[in-house]
């Protein structure tokens, strides 16, 4: 759903108000969010992407039988505009304070030395290519995500601003029997009930983009068998319950926008809900995506 901007910023102002209330997630965290909100929301109106030849994306034939529009190594993004958006994401994050800041300033040191290439780090988060990533989560073990948060919310404007404009390529009538991503064959992180219908929808976990998905199928395995699939809800959390799949033994959350009494911000309810998260985890099911911050 699209907002202006002023009444996206009331919005999101009530769901950081009340991911603060419920006292779960750090203080260092939620104020992190709240900061880099206005910056991706403006950088997004900046974006500019240029969309491969439409003979290089997939043909009709192949996504009727499940292929995504493209992969995901192969999606567009703005990499001039990613590339600056890092200094001032390092800014908030050194903001923060503690070991987030003690993580700015060695990934600042990093990139001013050359030890790290911002436009290799982007490419590589792209592609889906951990290789840079993971020596970093173990030389910052106080902040061991900070450099998947800044490629990660460096990429969101123009990934999203792209997945946009590439919906239009898409045949009509597609089906929704698969789970993932129709542009970039990535796995939803949250999922949504919409309309009087509670039309089911995925949020795709690389590019945002909103897709139409099966209503009674785990989104992870294509599971349909009804005994299999099975949910749970907690009351402090209305509108909100957790989908697991005793196949794969995977859950993922979903929000029904029927039953909740604010507007569905997908990347801030996820945050919003991260109780359920722990619920789901100690029963034994995992979350196979991250948030759509890269953490």
């Amino acid at each position: 759903m699209h907002f202006d901007d002023q009444t996206y910023a009331r919005h999101a102002a009530a769901k950081i108000a009340l991911i603060r209330s419920q006292d779960i997630l750090p203080e260092a965290l939620i104020g992190l969010v709240e900061q880099v909100l206005p910056l991706l929301r403006q950088a997004r109106t900046q974006a500019r992407v240029e969309l491969p030849p439409a003979e290089t994306c997939a043909t009709t034939e192949a996504m009727f039988a499940g292929s995504p529009l493209l992969l995901r190594q192969h999606f567009p993004f703005d990499l001039e505009q990613a590339v600056g958006l890092m200094p001032p994401l390092l800014d908030i994050l050194e903001a923060s304070g503690d070991a987030a800041a003690e993580a700015a300033q060695a990934l600042r040191q990093a990139f001013s030395s050359g030890g790290l290439d911002p436009e290799a780090v982007l490419r590589g988060l792209a592609a889906g290519d951990d290789t840079v990533f993971a020596p970093w989560r173990e030389r910052l073990p106080g902040s061991p995500r900070a450099l998947d948060f800044v490629a990660t919310c460096a990429l969101l404007p123009s990934l999203n601003k792209a997945a946009e404009e590439l919906a239009a390529r898409l045949p009509e009538n597609l089906p929704h029997e698969r789970g993932h991503c129709p542009l970039c064959g990535s796995l939803p992180y949250i999922s949504l009930l919409k309309d009087k219908e509670g039309k089911r929808f995925g949020v795709c976990s690389f590019c945002g983009f909103e897709h139409r998905v099966r209503r009674i199928a785990c989104l992870y395995c294509d599971e349909g068998d009804q005994d299999k699939l099975k949910l749970f809800r907690v009351a402090e959390y209305p509108g909100v319950r957790v989908d697991v799949c005793e196949t794969c033994k995977m859950y993922v959350k979903t929000l029904d926008s029927r039953d909740l009494d604010q507007a569905t911000l997908p990347d801030l309810d996820d945050m919003a809900s991260v109780a359920l998260d722990v619920l789901a985890q100690q029963q034994g099911y995992k979350r196979p995506t991250l948030s759509a911050w890269g953490f």
